[in-house]
């Protein structure tokens, strides 16, 4: 049994460390997936999918974008892409199915939602090939993030 005094001693202690993590980014995006582009930071977080089995399948990761510039940056819905290969190589294309992304200069935003951030394949994807790998692609000044997910990792590179 612990007396009242240690127990706020312990407390104190905890919250401070809580303060100190969220002021140092611990935990946040910082320590996720991500690809510099121009002083551009795309980052990517395993994502949510639905779908498959006889459906449309649907790709809706975690996406963030940190702008360290001083222009606002501005992403068409064409500019993002994606695919998802089956374990019978079966290619389907995914579309980006939201609005376009806006973040003003020196500023952060995240997207954390499928009515914010997401992706899905035209036609259906029949049952026996719902497992498989998703490349997410966001071209940005000629360049191109890419975020590749295998049903466990987001591996992050720039093409």
């Amino acid at each position: 049994m612990i007396d009242r005094r240690t127990f706020l001693k312990l407390s104190a202690g905890a919250l401070v460390l809580t303060a100190a993590g969220a002021l140092t980014g611990c935990g946040g995006m910082n320590d996720r997936p991500k690809v510099t582009i121009d002083g551009v930071v795309f980052m990517c977080e395993a994502p949510v999918i639905t779908g498959g089995s006889g459906y449309v399948m649907r790709y809706c990761p975690l996406f963030a974008i940190q702008n360290d510039t001083g222009e606002r940056v501005i992403l068409e819905p064409e500019d993002i892409t994606g695919t998802f290969t089956d374990m019978e190589n079966n290619m389907y294309p995914l579309e980006f199915v939201c609005k376009k992304l806006t973040v003003e200069p020196h500023s952060y935003e995240e997207y954390g939602n499928s009515l914010k951030f997401c992706l899905e394949s035209e036609n259906r994807v029949p049952a026996e090939y719902s497992n498989g790998t998703f490349i997410l692609r966001v071209t940005y000044h000629d360049q191109t993030a890419v975020f590749r997910y295998d049903g466990k990792t987001v591996t992050p590179s720039k093409e």
